[in-house]
């Protein structure tokens, strides 16, 4: 009886599950036989392809190799000449992949002349490039940079090149040797890469609080955006310093407006969480827009919270715009306030909460709180404010387990 093509696609997709199975409970042997098990030559090389990859994605390199090899004799055994010759290409190009795959992975476990040995042996002069960039990278963050910058020149994808003295200028900042970081940063032929280079080292000496060095470095930066980004981290490393006017100054400097608008919260909470309430509005009333202004009041009435300013914290919470951003400010307000003791003032916070949900979690915090103090009936009332069922029964399921607790406890006295 002739089988149905239905069948067999059935049976070809249960196959191939089985050899993906294979691969990743490590039984690579079997996955190949069974890759065999295909009769033409076509649906064999697919098999064994689909195989070489999943392998190399696992990480299991060893039989990547016979892999490839059994694939390139079942792509020779195909008879359409047109299907042979793109089975062929298909090799070649997924071979230099994983190669490049596999020089990645021993670049980062710092197997560095390894990796280098898997990189010439790439056919692919683009996935050589990258390959010799992920190496150059992985040499430049273990402190290598000498042997870094050798294996960048080698680099022959312009573009590759260049972002492979990026990260090799930016893990020499973070060492500390700017000088030797802005010649390297200098000679990125991509201004691109350049740009973002020179951001990453203002980035490192702000944060090394050589602040006005680092503005000296933002200045030079040809692209706007890298340009933003690096001031960024100088306003907030100035507003860290105390230098509140300066970084708010360095912060409208900033042309992109969304990216503003991160400096300026970025400024408002590093002012909250040095206690310089007074100061903080200044900063987020600067917020243009009305989202990132919420965010950046959220964030300085969390740091009133943690502070113990509850009366200060309620007050910029009721200045936030976005009601989900006010009922998130306001639950993590109740819920400080709990965990001080102070259950009637939560509770009013809670009630203030517009947002079902985060009321809900609130309520339900001051609930197990009164419960475990032993305020049972109270906690029970409590418990039947919250809107949200599974929340409800969650907070009486807690009360009812500190009230066996506690009749434990008392049982135990007597």
């Amino acid at each position: 009886m002739r089988r149905e093509l239905s069948d067999i696609t059935a049976l070809t997709g249960e196959l191939i599950d089985i050899m993906m199975a294979l691969v990743k409970v490590g039984q690579l042997d079997l996955a190949l036989q069974a890759a065999q098990q295909f009769e033409d030559a076509g649906d064999r090389f697919e098999a064994l392809m689909k195989i070489a990859r999943a392998m190399v994605e696992a990480g299991q390199t060893k039989g990547v190799n016979q892999a490839f090899r059994l694939a390139l004799q079942a792509a020779r055994k195909i008879e359409n000449a047109w299907v042979r010759s793109w089975a062929l290409r298909e090799i070649a190009l997924a071979r230099s992949w994983a190669l490049k795959k596999i020089a990645k992975a021993m670049a980062e476990a710092g197997q560095f002349d390894r990796a280098l040995q898997i990189a010439q042996k790439i056919e692919v002069a683009r996935d050589r490039s990258l390959a010799l960039r992920y190496i150059a990278e992985a040499m430049a963050k273990a402190g290598q940079f000498d042997r870094a910058l050798q294996i960048a020149q080698e680099i022959e994808d312009a573009e590759a090149r260049s972002l492979a003295l990026r990260y090799i200028a930016e893990a020499m900042a973070k060492a500390g040797q700017i000088d030797r970081a802005l010649q390297i940063a200098q000679e990125i032929e991509d201004a691109e890469a350049r740009s973002w280079a020179l951001s990453d080292i203002a980035e490192a000496v702000a944060k090394a609080g050589q602040i006005d060095r680092a503005l000296q470095i933002a200045q030079e930066i040809e692209d706007a955006e890298a340009r933003s980004w690096a001031l960024v981290d100088i306003a907030e490393a100035m507003a860290k310093a105390g230098q509140i006017d300066r970084a708010l100054q360095i912060a409208q400097e900033i042309e992109d407006a969304e990216v503003r608008s991160l400096a300026l919260r970025d400024i408002a909470e590093a002012v909250a969480k040095a206690g310089q309430f007074d100061r903080t509005l200044q900063a987020a009333q600067k917020i243009e827009d009305t989202s990132d202004r919420s965010w950046a009041l959220e964030g300085i009435a969390e740091a009133m919270v943690e502070a113990g300013q509850f009366d200060l914290a309620l007050q910029i919470a009721q200045k936030i715009e976005v009601a989900r951003a006010r009922s998130w400010a306001l639950m993590k307000i109740a819920e400080a306030m709990v965990k001080a003791g102070q259950f009637d003032f939560a509770l009013q916070t809670a009630q203030k909460i517009e947002d079902a949900e985060a009321r809900s979690w609130a309520l339900r915090e001051i609930a197990v709180a009164m419960a475990k103090a032993g305020q049972i009936e109270r906690a029970v009332e409590v418990a039947e404010m919250i809107d949200r069922p599974i929340v409800r029964l969650r907070a009486l399921a807690a009360i009812m387990a500190a009230k066996q607790k506690a009749g434990k406890g008392e049982a135990g006295k007597e």
